[in-house]
């Protein structure tokens, strides 16, 4: 996978300052981060300062209801990140199958590798599912130290370092391509919340990467939408949303569209943050209860969002 190195060199070098000054800053705001009183800062010290800090924030665990399924995701680690992968229920030597990339919200965050499995990767993780569309997940885990983007905050902590672990996931990627039998072709990325913020981040990164994304209720904006017009996306957002107003995902569409990009937005009147519970169950518009699909550009009109996305190729 030779595109995903580029990506991920694009991806770093978009960065306004580099890992060094941003540590040299941090070390400025918050010497007692150096911890080894070396009069500089690493980043494993930096990540350290922050997750200690924010430990408020205990693992959640699984959530509710689908510990049962939770077995089939395998645990691993990748250059420091804890993920788990969950692969084909039946491997077919000299087939090739889709790799979905699967980003948790805050709920997720810790250092468990257990707690970033949601209620959409127990869906997943069921037989029914996994014949249907049989594909390789992963679902990485971010620690208070660690975002899918870029953060110069966490809660009250200013002026910080925290790990992009976007270049990771590419790398991670990258490796697994090497590893498994994966269709360059057919490489998805989903994600709710501070995870549907991530699925834009990842995109607009590595929109050579993948064929297509779900990102539902996402925190915040792109103010550049232009590298994503060949990316197939699909977006939800409850209309009644408390945590991410949905005039994000309303101003994604309009940006998109007007960019000339393939999207199609689902607003859910009267839902608020779990808007994940239908996006991820999607079978159709419900016009009585609210729930309309907006299209741009030249678009899949599969209305089921597993077909959909599963048809997607780059």
């Amino acid at each position: 996978m030779r595109i995903v190195s580029v990506v991920v060199g694009v991806a770093v070098c978009a960065v306004g300052a580099s890992v060094e000054q941003r540590l040299a800053e941090m070390l400025r705001h918050n010497p007692k981060a150096d911890t080894d009183g070396d009069g500089k800062l690493a980043e494993q010290e930096a990540m350290k300062f922050v997750f200690t800090a924010a430990r408020g924030r205990k693992n959640r665990g699984p959530a509710i209801g689908y510990e049962e399924w939770f077995a089939v995701y395998e645990e691993r680690s990748f250059e420091g990140m804890g993920y788990r992968i969950m692969p084909p229920l039946e491997v077919e030597p000299g087939k090739l199958y889709p790799l979905v990339v699967s980003l948790h919200g805050a709920g997720g965050i810790g250092d468990d590798n257990l707690s970033q499995l949601r209620p959409w990767n127990g869906l997943m993780a069921e037989d029914e599912w996994r014949l249907k569309y049989p594909s390789f997940v992963i679902v990485p885990q971010t620690t208070p130290g660690s975002i899918w983007g870029e953060r110069t905050r966490i809660g009250k902590l200013q002026n910080i370092y925290v790990k992009n672990l976007l270049p990771v996931i590419f790398d991670l990627i990258e490796s697994l391509g090497e590893e498994l039998p994966i269709d360059e072709s057919r490489i998805y990325t989903v994600g709710a919340s501070m995870g549907g913020s991530g699925t834009w981040n990842i995109l607009q990164a590595g929109p050579e990467v993948f064929a297509a994304g779900i990102p539902v209720c996402p925190g915040q904006v792109l103010a550049d939408v232009s590298s994503l017009t060949q990316v197939s996306i699909w977006t939800f957002h409850g209309d009644q949303d408390p945590v991410a107003p949905v005039t994000n995902s309303r101003t994604l569409f309009e940006r998109l569209s007007a960019a000339g990009g393939s999207i199609k937005y689902t607003e859910l009147r009267g839902v608020r943050h779990n808007s994940w519970t239908h996006a991820f169950a999607y079978k159709g518009d419900d016009a009585e209860r609210g729930f309309v699909t907006k299209s741009s550009g030249k678009v899949d009109p599969t209305s089921d969002v597993w077909e959909w996305l599963f048809r997607q190729r780059r």
